[in-house]
């Protein structure tokens, strides 16, 4: 009520102060304030409130057909997702739905003995392909995953189980990935959890959409019932985003829709800022194109709540125009003299105040999964696609364009030319402005004032509405040069990241684990290290001191939850302490073993949160005020192999850190059942620890079968005895 009150009457206010001399300047800027007012309009609504949902146990047998629609993606990716999709644990039948009618897919469908499917066009791309198959498969129940997205083993025992009412059209759950060295991730390493910029939609919007009965499809990690589709004919065809349209004519139509807000598959995301691109712009241009052919204003069949749902995820593509509004209003400023409003002190402080207690009202309401920097970089990112997506509006088609998957980024430069306009022109316009003050140097009433404010400590009485004369002026320039500047800033963190981001992509997805491995040699016992990346063709070891060469061949054992993998590697590179190599693989077995191991994701986030959580502005007020405990850094885990020596026989690797609460507990991570009060010995690189199993700790993912099979457990533990290296004061685990 503050931010949607205060806003109108802020709105009413800035009318007054209209700028004479420029009026079509303050009309522009004028209008970007009332896009920002609608823009927050929807975070609020789509933080209204959460809905939590729990998966129900499935009541009785389903028929269930999972549809995996391909087109042009990599052999590889696909032959992982079909791998993974055969081996979900409730029955069902596999179907491949090959858009490009490839040889090598077809073999690899009859390879993984799930069925094949290709027709012999591809008309309406991908809504088309759903189709085809729908008419191919006869189940009732069909789940729908994209060909990047590995399920995990329990997916349907997740999702089927909300099925059970005979009114649920749809179960969708969130789409998250494994490559966080994409462009969507914002520091992607951070130990407290990974960030991307769908993480307030899929783990706020949504869910809170979902209490309104109004969460959308998103295509993938989806679970229809046949016979709902069957009343809206099928999956929509007249616009590229045919999971949005799915999921509004699903509503419109009066059946009920599920969002569980757990990852049950895990893709690839926009590896570069190209694929970003594509798919934002498909998703702007496709959600804008199916409000204007439902009529989302006037159409039947929505109640009010899910109607204002589906228009926010309109409206939030008005950013784009808002943005470049905010780009222009300074460089107009800056270049001709023209003020966007009347400048006087009062007017400066309140139409400068309002966007800074408007973000924080916003950042309270992003409930953490929002911040202030990390959103204007990414709507930085945006806006050129943003404003591009508008035809939509004028009835222009998109045509189909599936992601490439491509796992090498590079940095196209033409991509940036909207961004890099925006730090030229910016940086032009400032420099022309300063060298307009020094051709006719003028100080206005606000300089004045601030200048008698310094020398005597006082104020005029009449400086606060004192109005600027036209033209140049230091006030004028200082104003319009810190927008400018903070734009330029704004598109400097935009290109450094995309460059990053293409300097950290790689030919295969690279897993910051530390897992494990012995490391043999020739008359000497075996060497336990632990990896700093995994990757499915290579790895980088973290060894203290080595005297491997180049080319030398390491004999391997690394020790996966499903077992110990003996195999060999060639060393590429050895620097600081670290000792890169490439697997050389036996067999095709060997190599299934460790891809089984790398993206059976729930276990990793174990290691590493699902999400990263940002301090609101009420949780920043009370740390200072010591209503909530300060943050305290995150403790890094470390790979060992543990141990019962009661029970003689090999070690089972496991993940150990020191514990956030009491110095002297450790939390563990394995992939077996240990007892409680039962002491185990700990072997970690260069150290030995001995704990005693306390208790049970809750696991961070729903999902805890692995694509290797084996369940992930999670416990806490005492120190029992003394530990080199790991943090703790060993007097106090003798005492």
């Amino acid at each position: 009520m503050l931010y949607a009150l205060g806003g109108l009457v802020y709105l009413g206010w800035r009318l007054t102060i209209f700028n004479d001399a420029s009026l079509w300047v303050s009309t522009l800027y004028y209008l970007a304030e009332c896009l920002g007012y609608l823009l927050g309009l929807t975070v609020i609504l789509g933080a209204w409130r959460y809905q939590h949902r729990t998966p129900q146990s499935v009541s009785h047998g389903y028929d269930v057909d999972v549809l995996i629609p391909t087109y042009k993606e990599p052999l590889g990716v696909i032959r992982k997702t079909v791998h993974a999709a055969r081996a979900i644990r409730y029955p069902h039948q596999t179907w491949v739905l090959d858009d490009a009618g490839r040889l090598e897919i077809e073999a690899l469908a009859r390879e993984l003995g799930v069925h094949y499917r290709a027709r012999g066009e591809n008309w309406d791309a991908k809504a088309g392909n759903l189709n085809f198959g729908l008419r191919e498969s006869q189940a009732e129940f069909v789940a729908v995953f994209d060909a990047d997205h590995i399920a995990q083993p329990d997916a349907l025992d997740l999702l089927l189980g909300l099925m059970d009412d005979p009114c649920v059209a749809m179960v969708q759950t969130p789409q998250d990935f494994y490559n966080t060295d994409a462009f969507q991730y914002l520091n992607p390493r951070r130990r407290d959890g990974l960030w991307h910029d769908q993480s307030y939609f899929y783990n706020l919007a949504q869910p809170c959409r979902d209490r309104w009965n109004a969460a959308s499809c998103v295509g993938t990690g989806v679970l229809y019932r046949r016979t709902a589709l069957n009343t809206i004919g099928g999956i929509p065809v007249d616009t590229v985003t045919e999971d949005f349209h799915t999921s509004l004519k699903l509503h419109k139509a009066g059946w009920s829709t599920r969002y569980l807000n757990e990852p049950v598959a895990f893709g690839i995301a926009a590896a570069d800022l190209e694929e970003y691109y594509k798919t934002r712009h498909r998703w702007a241009h496709g959600n804008l194109a199916t409000l204007k052919h439902e009529r989302i204003l006037t159409c039947e069949g929505l109640n009010w709540k899910q109607r204002l749902s589906y228009l926010s995820l309109g409206l939030i593509y008005l950013e784009g125009w808002q943005q470049l509004l905010l780009f222009l209003t300074p460089l107009f400023a800056l270049g001709f003299g023209w003020a966007a409003f009347d400048i006087s002190l009062f007017n400066v402080l309140v139409v400068l105040a309002y966007p800074v207690l408007s973000y924080i009202l916003l950042q309270e309401f992003g409930c953490g999964f929002s911040r202030f920097w990390t959103n204007e970089i990414f709507a930085m990112a945006r806006w050129p696609v943003h404003i591009a997506a508008s035809a939509a509006l004028l009835g222009k088609k998109l045509r189909w364009q599936s992601s490439s998957k491509n796992l090498q980024g590079v940095v196209r430069w033409s991509l940036m030319l909207p961004q890099l306009a925006v730090l030229i022109v910016s940086g032009t316009a400032l420099g022309y402005g300063i060298s307009r003050l020094h051709e006719d140097f003028q100080v206005g009433p606000l300089g004045m004032a601030l200048w008698q404010w310094f020398r005597t400590g006082s104020l005029p009485t009449d400086v606060l509405h004192a109005a600027l004369p036209p033209g140049y002026s230091v006030e004028l320039v200082a104003i319009a040069g810190f927008w400018a500047l903070f734009n330029m800033a704004r598109a400097l963190g935009f290109i450094y990241k995309a460059r990053r981001n293409a300097r950290q992509s790689h030919s295969s997805f690279r897993f910051a684990l530390p897992l494990p491995v012995s490391l043999s040699s020739a008359g000497a016992p075996s060497e336990l290290h632990q990896t700093c990346w995994i990757a499915e063709d290579a790895m980088t070891l973290n060894m203290a001191n080595t005297n491997l060469n180049k080319h030398s061949r390491l004999q391997l054992t690394l020790h996966l939850p499903s077992g110990d993998l003996a195999c060999t590697a060639r060393v590429t590179h050895t620097q600081s302490g670290k000792v890169s190599a490439c697997f050389e693989w036996a067999s095709a077995t060997q190599h299934q073993r460790l891809v089984e191991t790398l993206y059976s994701i729930h276990w990793q986030r174990e290691l590493q949160p699902h999400h990263a959580y940002f301090l609101t502005p009420s949780d920043v007020l009370a740390r200072l005020f010591g209503v909530q405990p300060m943050a305290k850094p995150k403790r890094a885990w470390y790979g060992g192999m543990l141990y019962d020596d009661n029970t003689p026989s090999d070690g089972i690797p496991v993940f150990v850190r020191q514990s956030m609460g009491a110095a002297l507990e450790t939390e563990l991570v394995v992939f077996t059942v240990l007892m409680h009060g039962q002491d185990y010995r700990i072997e970690l690189p260069g150290q030995t620890m001995r704990t005693q199993i306390k208790d049970n700790l809750p696991l961070c993912s729903l999902p805890h079968i692995g694509l290797h099979g084996h369940i992930c457990h999670r416990y806490r533990a005492i120190l029992t005895a003394n530990i080199s290296g790991f943090g703790v004061d060993s007097s106090r685990i003798r005492s």
